[in-house]
């Protein structure tokens, strides 16, 4: 019995030209598409840092808002403590650590820590 190795194997690329221009095309969309993704991508990237920078700056306010017709401002002396100061503007039968709490919150404090000269808004008591 006989048997034939066949080694058929062909040298023909089509035509070149063409070969070549669908190359280029094929490189220049894809370039494009490229480009495209890449520039969504930053301003999708821009939109959301304004975004971000805009709400912690107005969120992250240092400086509570005015009083209002039922608050007063208080400057703190020497050696008084917001513990003090929420005493004394306590209504009867109110806790006082809700009343420091308020006191922190309305003033945007993010310790008990004051110091002498500095201006709390409190409720008028």
């Amino acid at each position: 019995m006989m048997t034939t190795i066949s080694s058929y194997s062909t040298t023909y690329k089509g035509n070149t030209r063409n070969n070549q221009a669908t190359k280029r095309e094929w490189n220049a969309s894809s370039k494009q598409r490229l480009l495209v993704r890449l520039a969504a991508a930053v301003l999708l990237f821009v939109l959301l840092f304004t975004g971000l920078t805009l709400m912690t700056s107005y969120a992250g306010s240092e400086h509570p808002a005015s009083p209002t017709a039922l608050e007063q401002v208080v400057v703190i002396g020497a050696g008084d403590t917001l513990w003090d100061i929420a005493g004394r503007v306590r209504k009867d039968g109110q806790d006082i650590r809700e009343v420091v709490y308020s006191l922190k919150k309305r003033n945007n404090l993010s310790n008990g820590t004051l110091q002498a000269g500095q201006s709390l808004i409190v409720p008028v008591g």
